[in-house]
């Protein structure tokens, strides 16, 4: 029989999520100096793009989120404890969607297939599902924050900087960003393009390390659950 050693499993966790870390920002400064002194965007590390190095990277980071999910349903049906079972799998069932989604790109259509297409819907869906998810599954996010607060506390930040970056810097995108830069530079499409791409790197970049901090609390949370059982 395998032995875990909880400890051991934190430690690899933390140099796990710190090598992360450091691969968005090297993406995010690769992209970025060629915008900014090249004024092209390198394909291999297009944020903004289909089955590119950041996609790969952001797809890869909620495959993990989605496995880890996966391992705690089964976890939790030992423990017989909130959070329930069907907390975990509901979660991990929506996040394995999403994986594929960023993969893909199937919200803007992939290819005409898609039965609805369009960022503008997808924001409202994964919207309504998170408030759903919160609103459903209250008490076990109520256990979950007696259990251990700073996780939480983790979690909800890195969801929170998910959402401001995919959802938040699309909607101002649309009503705020363009909008103003078309009235005052309509004139200038270099500095327009520019500050655009400056606006997809930001917004990548906080999706890209709100969902590795949210993986950094539920690896950790894993970890705490095995060595509590």
């Amino acid at each position: 029989m395998i032995t875990i050693n909880p400890k051991r499993v934190k430690r690899a966790v933390h140099y796990w999520i710190w090598g992360l870390i450091l691969l968005e920002v090297a993406i995010a400064s690769i992209y970025l100096g060629g915008v900014l002194f090249a004024r092209t965007v390198y394909s291999p590390f297009d944020m903004d793009g289909r089955m590119t190095l950041p996609t790969l990277l952001q797809a890869s980071i909620l495959f993990q989120l989605a496995f880890a999910y996966l391992l705690m349903f089964f976890l939790s049906r030992r423990l017989q404890r909130l959070p329930s079972p069907y907390f975990w799998l509901v979660q991990s069932v929506l996040l394995f969607y999403v994986a594929f989604d960023e993969l893909l790109k199937l919200h803007l259509g992939f290819g005409q297939i898609a039965p609805i297409a369009g960022t503008q819907y997808w924001i409202g869906i994964y919207s309504f599902l998170i408030v759903a998810i919160a609103v459903f599954f209250f008490r076990d996010i109520k256990a979950l924050w007696n259990f251990d607060r700073r996780l939480v506390i983790l979690g909800v930040s890195g969801l929170l900087l998910a959402v401001i970056g995919g959802f938040g810097a699309e909607m101002a995108k649309s009503m705020i960003l363009t909008p103003v830069l078309y009235h005052f530079f309509g004139d200038r499409e270099v500095l327009i393009w520019v500050i655009q791409q400056v606006r997809v790197a930001v917004e990548e970049f906080l999706e890209m390390l709100g969902e590795t901090l949210l993986l950094y609390a539920v690896l950790l949370f894993t970890a705490q659950t095995i060595e509590s059982k």
